[in-house]
């Protein structure tokens, strides 16, 4: 055996191609090699970006004494885990039903078969040695006992699917949402936002679901905690102020200190969450967040594919050390006072340099105060503190560029994902509902163009493009987000196409992914029970089955099919026990859950101007449950039929009963009853 990775096109993968380890790539070859050498599967899996991945690299898989026990007595298999999340899933079940915990860099041990034995996160070069000694010399000498281990394994994880497709099938009353809210508020971090224990992730579909929880129950504290927490967000070390986005999590409880890395998944939905946000509280401060990350997408994530790139890596290569976490972020202070930036004293006050704040030397830009402070403390008024802070980012801006030599720019992994690029999609979609001027939908647009033309052909959606080709089957999230951002890209611009070809991936994915109970499977790809995957629960992107069940709802009342809506609402009320117990862990699900609970709200506009009438009614009013259509031209859709008109006409329905139709907006808005 020898290192095959040099054959992936993986960028994770080319980083370990020069170990050493003997690492092979995942195939049916292998496996079946492993098999026959009745050799245990060493089976590692990580991702280009993530700063521990780097670390055990260096201290285990780059060294000569550590390889030599792995080549000789596993098949090493390194896994990108964003290329196969299936395998990812798989496995971290595997290691959280052992330990309890998970994370990346994944290390699992399996027998020949698969079967998962063993496993852990990072280790420690002394401690990674220990365990593979151990385990070698079991299989050596007792392969029964991990034998009977692994049966209990295949049984755990079977039990896991019937757990996750298990519940009592309820109702969503708005009673209910209070029971969530009750336990979850004790969590609050409501001086510094989010929840009280670090590391603080910024779960967009969480304040999502609370933000529009707060507008529909009136609920001021859940309102001021999520605009708390998105103003400490805008304002900390998480967000990179010189060159926008946010980076992956804080580690600290002040959003102070972030862990590097840059995920496009993280991005695409944070600029729909502050898009939401302005739409029901005007501040500056989010428009500005939105333009800031959108500009460091086009600039720094586009690929010449027009798809976007899937993350940045946390090290750069400085001049100091090969792999400094953060090092194209953080300033030494001498690099500060040399670029003679106005005002530096009130830069450092708002900004927090001094001797006591720096971190490993550095100081990472982040700001304590909102503009109103620094207009203060420059006695001037908002509008000229924003000009001034315009200005010391673009003077930081341009340093960061100057400085390339010495800091470069952190890897970049060219991977386009689908699922993330659709989510793109839809954030940029809600961009456009809060800021129509800037050209958001037209975003939009373009990108799920170029992904029907990448990744969708023959009815079959891939799983990522690399290298100017589609690569993989896609998955359950692949399918459900492309359909998602075809019906917003419908909604956006009217064209009736891209609802058709949502209505096809409607059909895919009754064809592709299996119902296990009220759930689809992540994949139809398995080849014993214990394999199986079915993803319900939300995370930081949403399950799979839960943006599965958004899509086929949003899709079914598009296009009057009443299965497809079947399917959606017995899906969230198949969820309904699980939501109300574990509230946080299924937002996505809470967020469907509202409309049912609230009532939900047809708006259709027609007639001349019927465009510009839905975008300035989204601009102004964030009212969730409402469903806005608009025509101008003829259409076959039942949702116009009868409805168009030579004059521009408000038809509202509420919970299947319609109002007389109305041509006045006054009239429309005491109808509508925004908040």
């Amino acid at each position: 055996m020898q290192n095959e990775l040099y054959q992936s096109g993986s960028l994770y993968l080319k980083q370990h191609a020069n170990n050493p380890v003997h690492w092979q790539l995942w195939s049916a070859d292998v496996l079946a090699q492993a098999v026959r050498d009745q050799r245990l599967l060493l089976l590692s899996i990580g991702y280009s970006s993530c700063h521990w991945c780097h670390v055990m690299e260096e201290e285990s898989f780059e060294d000569e004494e550590v390889a030599t026990l792995m080549n000789a007595h596993f098949t090493s298999i390194k896994i990108d885990r964003e290329e196969r999340p299936d395998l990812d899933a798989r496995y971290m079940n595997a290691v959280q039903l052992m330990t309890g915990q998970g994370g990346w860099p994944l290390n699992c041990i399996a027998l020949p078969d698969g079967t998962p034995v063993w496993g852990g996160t990072y280790f420690s070069k002394a401690d990674w040695m220990a365990a593979l000694t151990q385990i070698a010399q079991m299989w050596q000498e007792s392969p029964q006992t991990i034998e009977e281990y692994a049966e209990q394994m295949r049984e755990g994880l079977t039990d896991m699917v019937k757990v996750s497709k298990s519940g009592s099938p309820g109702i969503f009353e708005a009673a209910d949402f209070e029971d969530v809210l009750v336990p979850w508020m004790r969590g609050w971090d409501e001086r510094n936002g989010g929840l009280t224990h670090a590391p603080k992730f910024p779960m967009p579909s969480n304040y999502s679901y609370l933000l529009q929880h707060g507008i529909l129950s009136q609920n001021d504290r859940t309102l001021s905690f999520v605009h708390n927490t998105l103003n400490k967000m805008a304002l900390g070390g998480i967000y990179d102020f010189v060159h926008g986005g946010f980076t992956r999590y804080a580690t600290d409880r002040f959003w102070k200190v972030p862990h590097f890395e840059k995920m496009l998944y993280d991005n695409a939905q944070l600029i729909g969450l502050y898009a939401k946000a302005y739409r029901n509280d005007h501040q500056d401060l989010y428009a500005q967040t939105i333009s800031q990350t959108v500009s460091w997408l086009q600039r720094e994530m586009k690929l010449d594919s027009g798809l976007y790139a899937a993350a940045l890596d946390a090290d750069s290569a400085t001049s100091e050390n090969p792999r400094e976490e953060g090092g194209y972020y953080t300033w030494r202070i001498d690099e500060l006072e040399d670029l003679a930036l106005p005002h530096f004293e009130a830069f450092k006050w708002y900004f927090d340099i001094s001797e006591h704040s720096a971190w490993e030397g550095k100081y990472i830009l982040h700001r304590t105060q909102p503009i109103k402070a620094l207009a203060e403390r420059l006695d001037i008024d908002e509008a000229a503190a924003n000009e001034s802070l315009l200005h010391w980012q673009q003077v930081l801006a341009g340093a960061s560029a100057d400085r390339i030599e010495s800091c470069p720019k952190p890897l970049r992994d060219p991977k386009a994902l689908t699922c993330w690029n659709a989510l793109l999609v839809v954030g940029l979609a809600e961009a456009h509902r809060a800021l129509p001027k800037n050209g958001y939908d037209k975003m939009a647009t373009a990108l799920l163009d170029i992904l029907l033309h990448t990744v969708c052909a023959n009815g079959k959606i891939a799983h990522q493009y690399l290298h100017g080709a589609a690569e993989g089957d896609g998955f359950l999230d692949d399918y459900s987000s492309m359909g998602k951002a075809l019906v917003e890209v419908f909604l956006l611009t009217g064209n009736e196409a891209y609802l058709e070809y949502a209505k096809q991936t409607a059909t895919s994915i009754e064809k592709l992914f299996p119902l296990e109970g009220a759930f689809r499977l992540y994949t139809n790809a398995f080849d014993s029970n214990w394999q199986k995957q079915l993803e319900i629960e939300d995370n930081v992107i949403p399950s799979a089955n839960s943006m599965w069940a958004d899509f086929f709802h949003s899709v079914g009342l598009l296009a009057d099919h009443t299965d497809w809506k079947t399917q959606a609402q017995q899906a969230l009320s198949a969820i309904h026990t699980k939501v109300f117990r574990y509230g946080p862990n299924f937002s996505n699900w809470l967020e469907q859950g509202l409309t049912q609970a609230f009532g939900s709200k047809e708006l259709v506009i027609t007639g001349p101007g019927a465009k510009a009438a839905a975008e300035d009614l989204q601009r102004t009013y964030l009212q969730p449950g409402t469903l806005i259509l608009w025509s101008e031209e003829p259409s076959d859709l039942s949702h116009f039929k009868g409805r168009i008109s030579t004059t521009l006409t408000y038809y509202l329905c509420s919970n299947n009963a319609c109002q007389l139709p109305t041509t006045e907006l006054n009239q429309l808005l005491k109808l509508w009853q925004p908040s």
